[in-house]
């Protein structure tokens, strides 16, 4: 889907910030991306279906979830300037078990698997920017891992309200304490007691 790069800018300046980008990959990233428009509460992917797409959040946030029998397990929020897919499904290209949904009505710069392979082919350089993606996402993933691996709840809380307060504004409640392993009903005890 052709689209022009006013909507796409933000990414390409964020591409650009790590190697200088050649104006052939502009003109297909431009060529192969396809934004794609979600309203809250819809699915952009479901349990069971295979990821076809690597996306840039352009506008809005989305949560990412797996279910534990009736309950629906948290695993990450992102919003503008994120990169989402489900890294297993995307890259193994088989089903996954993860949710992706649509917490505020949600815009997406979207790469389909196979457009996305052929500009890793055709673009060195192009090689390089994902690298670099890879990298702080997996350093992003380490700390988070780190985080909610510790033993006190209110630490937990304190991590978010520190590095990401913007969550708490943005989010669900019952969404964050699922994202944080604990109860809703913890969670309105962690956030009374840190008012004081």
């Amino acid at each position: 889907m052709n689209n022009d790069t006013g909507l796409l800018s933000n990414v390409l300046e964020y591409f650009n910030s790590i190697v200088p980008v050649p104006q052939e990959l502009v003109d297909d990233l431009v060529k192969y991306a396809e934004i794609r428009e979600y309203k809250k509460n819809e699915f952009i992917l479901k349990e069971g279906k295979v990821s076809d797409y690597t996306s840039w959040i352009l506008k809005g946030l989305v949560r990412s979830y797996y279910n534990k029998g009736a309950e629906e397990i948290t695993t990450k929020f992102l919003w503008e300037g994120a990169p989402i897919t489900s890294v297993f499904s995307y890259y193994s290209r088989k089903p996954g078990n993860e949710n992706i949904v649509a917490l505020e009505d949600t815009v997406l710069g979207s790469i389909h698997y196979d457009n996305m392979q052929h500009l890793y082919k055709t673009h060195p350089v192009f090689n390089v920017i994902g690298r670099v993606i890879t990298e702080k996402y997996l350093y992003m993933l380490e700390i988070e891992v780190y985080n909610l691996r510790k033993q006190k709840a209110e630490d937990r809380y304190q991590f978010i309200v520190k590095h990401f307060p913007n969550l708490l504004q943005r989010v669900p409640l019952k969404h964050l304490a699922t994202y944080l392993g604990i109860s809703l009903e913890t969670l309105s005890r962690i956030r009374s007691k840190a008012r004081f």
